[in-house]
């Protein structure tokens, strides 16, 4: 019928189909709208996966939709806000940045292993098993060097080189396993002597330095 429609000229945009909204709706929804989500709001979509299905239909209609992808504005960035709640999942990456601003090599394993990262200086490479945490103890921090999957399990001096460690106030630890071996968990307040260098110390140094 469709095809017969399109040789006749007939004009279906109107029809629905299994759709709650036509055509010329989406193209006045488009115009009025100022994100995807508002647009979709307005045709009385609540889920957020028709979104895609919005933007496909625009993109064949050949509607422009350009001012729905604007850049968040200077005031929607100043908003965010870091949470140490996502702390153990940014764990690696700050660890990562670390070790790079003191010009070391790191790489990614590929496959599962007992450490995060290996750093590679000219000296050597080593294994970094990278821990967070969020948990006080008293006037200092506690953290887990074990894992908990089946039961606690320490790390191995033959898996593990150096444990990178932040706390709740992101300051960095570097602690060498033979410090630490067999421990399931330590207090920070002990190991005071691996404390780094916070990351922008060096660089206010720098700053503050001659041109």
């Amino acid at each position: 019928m469709r095809s017969h429609a399109d040789r006749l000229g007939a004009d279906y945009s109107h029809f629905k189909g299994q759709r709650r909204w036509t055509e010329d709706g989406l193209c006045s929804a488009i115009a009025a709208a100022n994100t995807w989500s508002e647009a979709a709001g307005i045709l009385g979509i609540h889920d957020a996966s028709a979104v895609s299905a919005l933007k496909g239909h625009a993109a064949r209609l050949g509607l422009d939709s350009r001012h729905l992808a604007v850049r968040p504005t200077a005031a929607g960035n100043r908003e965010m806000r870091p949470d140490i709640a996502h702390l153990d999942r940014a764990g690696s990456l700050l660890a990562a940045s670390w070790f790079t601003l003191c010009g070391h090599t790191v790489s990614w394993p590929l496959e599962p292993t007992r450490y995060d990262l290996l750093v590679c200086t000219n000296e050597s490479t080593r294994r970094i098993q990278v821990k967070t945490t969020t948990t006080r103890a008293g006037d200092t921090w506690k953290v887990y060097l074990s894992t908990s999957r089946r039961g606690r399990r320490t790390y191995d001096p033959d898996e593990v080189d150096e444990f990178f460690i932040i706390d709740g106030e992101l300051l960095c630890y570097l602690i060498p396993v033979s410090a630490v071996g067999g421990l399931h968990a330590i207090h920070l307040r002990g190991y005071a002597q691996y404390q780094l260098a916070q990351m922008n110390s060096g660089l206010l140094a720098d700053r503050a330095g001659p041109p």
